[in-house]
C-alpha cells in the first residue's frame, strides 16, 4: 500500500513538473513570438491579427474543450478497466466527431468572414486573415485532440517536446517569412507559419501515437456510448466557451468600436502581463492534491499559497506600473507607447488571474463547475455592459481613454467574478482567505516604488542595462523591507533553501 502511495505521489510530481515545463514552454514561444510579429507588424496590421485570432480561439475552444474532457474522461474510464477495444472506439468515435464538426466550424467561419470583416468590425483587411485563421482551427484542433491522449496515458514529456517543436518553427517561420515577402502579406504569412508549424508538431504525436498506443487505429465493433459522450462534450464546451469569451470580449469590443491600431496597442499591453500570470498559475498542480484533501486542511493550505501569490504578484504589480513605460518602448518600440496607459490598469491582472486559478480547481475538485459557470455568466455580462459604456464615454474624450475604460471594464469584471467564487468559498466549504497577508507585501511594495521613482527621477531615459540594475535594487529593496516587517518567516526561507539544494 505504501508503495502505490509513493508511486502515486512520483506521478504527480513528475506530471507536475513537466506540465511546468509544459507551460514554461508555452509561454516563454508565445512571448517571443508575439514581440516578433508586434514589432514587424506595428499597430494597425497586429491588431488585426488579433482580431482575427481572437475570433479563431473562440470558435476553437467551443470545439475543444467539450471533446477533448470527453477523451479524457471516457478513454481514460476504459484504460483504466483495461479494456482497449472500447478505449480504441471511444477515441475513434470521438475523433471523428471533432473532424466533422471543426470542418463545419471551419467552413462556417469562412461564410462568416465577410460579414464579420465588413460589417461588424468594419475592418476589410481581416478578411483573409478570418479564411485562413479556419484553416488553422483544423489543425490546433486535431493537435489538441492528438495532445490530449498523452495526458491520459501521462506522457506528458512528448506533450512538451511537441510545445517545443512548435513553438519553435513558428518563430523561426514568422523570422523568415518576414524577410522574404512584402508587408502587405504579413498577416497572411503568419496564419500560414502557424499552420505549418501545428501541422509538424501534430505528425509528431500522430508517429508517437502510433508506436505507443497502436490498438487505438485498429478497427472496433464495441458500442460506444453517444449520447452520454455528446451530453458531457457540450457541457463542458458551454463552460469553455463562456470562459475564453469572457477572456477576450474586450478586444472584440474594441475592435468593434475602434479603428485596429487600438486594438493593437490595447493587445501589446495585455500580452506582457500574460506572461508575466502566466508563470503563477498554479491550478493544475492544484487541482489533485485539493482532490484529496480533508475539509480542515483545505484553509490552511488555501491561505499558505494565498500568502505566497501576495508576496510575489504585488511587488510585481508595483514594478510594472514604474516601469511600465520602459517595458513597452523596450520591447515594443515607441509606436506603441499609446499601450503604457491600459497596461497601468491592466497590471492589477497579475494578482487577480493567479488568484481565480488558485480558486477554480476547488469547485472543479468537489464537483461543483455549476459555481464556474454562474459567475462566469455574471461577470461577462458585466464586462459586456462595462464595455460599452466606458468606450463610447471615454471615446468622447479620446481613443487612448477608451482603450483605457475597456482595460477598467476588465479588472472589474475579474474583481466581480472573483467576489462571486469567495462568497460561494465560504458558504459552500467554510473556506476564506486571510486579507491580512495583504497588508505587509503592500507597504513593503509602497517602499520599494517611492525609493524606484526617486531613482527614475534622475534619469532622463532608461536603457537596458540600467532596467535590470533597477529590477534587482527592487528586488533587494522590497525583500529586506518583507523581512523587518516579519512578512518573511524562518519556515519561508527554508522553504526556499530547500528548494535550491533540490536544483543543484
Amino acid at each position: 500500500m505504501k508503495k502505490e502511495k509513493d508511486s502515486l505521489i512520483e506521478d504527480v510530481a513528475l506530471g507536475s513538473l513537466w506540465n511546468f515545463i509544459l507551460t514554461f514552454s508555452a509561454r516563454l514561444g508565445g512571448f517571443f513570438f508575439v514581440i516578433i510579429i508586434a514589432r514587424f507588424l506595428m499597430p494597425e496590421n497586429f491588431g488585426i491579427y488579433t482580431l482575427a485570432f481572437s475570433i479563431t480561439l473562440i470558435v476553437l475552444t467551443a470545439l475543444d474543450t467539450g471533446l477533448n474532457q470527453s477523451l479524457l474522461k471516457y478513454v481514460s474510464d476504459a484504460l483504466n478497466k483495461k479494456n482497449k477495444k472500447l478505449a480504441a472506439a471511444n477515441f475513434r468515435y470521438l475523433l471523428k466527431l471533432k473532424i466533422i464538426i471543426t470542418c463545419l466550424a471551419s467552413l462556417l467561419l469562412i461564410l462568416l468572414s465577410y460579414p464579420l470583416s465588413i460589417f461588424i468590425f468594419k475592418q476589410p483587411k481581416l478578411f483573409f486573415p478570418l479564411i485562413l485563421s479556419s484553416i488553422y482551427i483544423v489543425t490546433l484542433s486535431i493537435g489538441s485532440f492528438y495532445s490530449s491522449y498523452f495526458y491520459i496515458i501521462k506522457k506528458l514529456a512528448h506533450v512538451t517536446i511537441k510545445q517545443t517543436i512548435f513553438e519553435i518553427t513558428r518563430i523561426l517561420g514568422v523570422v523568415i517569412m518576414f524577410l522574404i515577402i512584402a508587408k502587405e502579406q504579413y498577416i497572411i504569412g503568419i496564419f500560414g507559419v502557424l499552420i505549418l508549424s501545428m501541422l509538424i508538431s501534430t505528425v509528431y504525436l500522430l508517429y508517437l501515437l502510433k508506436k505507443i498506443s497502436p490498438f487505438l487505429f485498429k478497427p472496433s465493433r464495441i458500442k460506444v456510448e453517444k449520447k452520454r459522450m455528446i451530453r458531457f462534450a457540450v457541457y463542458f464546451s458551454a463552460i469553455g466557451s463562456l470562459l475564453v469569451i469572457f477572456g477576450y470580449i474586450d478586444t472584440l469590443m474594441i475592435g468593434f468600436f475602434m479603428n485596429a491600431s487600438y486594438v493593437g496597442f490595447y493587445s501589446a499591453a495585455l500580452a506582457i502581463l500574460t506572461g508575466i500570470w502566466g508563470f503563477l498559475n498554479i491550478s493544475q498542480i492544484l487541482l489533485p492534491l485539493l482532490t484529496d484533501l480533508r475539509d480542515d486542511q483545505i484553509q490552511k493550505e488555501f491561505n499558505k499559497v494565498f500568502r505566497y501569490l501576495a508576496i510575489i504578484s504585488i511587488p510585481a504589480i508595483a514594478g510594472m506600473v514604474i516601469l511600465g513605460k520602459y517595458f513597452i518602448t523596450l520591447i515594443y518600440g515607441y509606436e506603441y507607447l499609446p499601450s503604457v496607459f491600459p497596461f497601468y490598469i491592466l497590471a492589477v491582472l497579475i494578482f487577480e488571474i493567479p488568484l481565480i486559478d488558485l480558486i477554480n480547481p476547488l469547485f472543479s475538485a468537489k464537483e461543483k463547475p455549476q459555481i464556474i459557470i454562474k459567475g462566469t455568466i455574471i461577470a461577462t455580462i458585466v464586462n459586456i455592459v462595462l464595455n460599452v459604456v466606458f468606450i463610447t464615454l471615454f471615446l468622447k474624450q479620446s481613443a487612448v481613454m477608451a482603450i483605457m475604460g475597456a482595460a477598467l471594464a476588465t479588472v472589474i469584471s475579474q474583481t466581480i467574478y472573483i467576489i462571486i467564487l469567495l462568497a460561494y468559498a465560504k458558504k459552500d466549504f467554510k473556506i476564506y482567505f486571510q486579507y491580512t497577508h495583504l497588508i505587509k507585501p503592500l507597504f513593503a511594495a509602497l517602499i520599494m516604488a517611492l525609493v524606484l521613482t526617486l531613482i527614475n527621477a534622475q534619469f532622463s531615459d532608461m536603457n537596458l542595462l540600467l532596467g535590470i540594475v533597477e529590477i534587482l535594487l527592487g528586488m533587494v529593496i522590497y525583500f529586506t523591507s518583507l523581512y523587518f516587517m516579519k512578512g518573511i518567516t524562518q519556515e519561508d526561507i527554508q522553504i526556499v533553501k530547500d528548494l535550491i539544494k533540490r536544483f543543484r
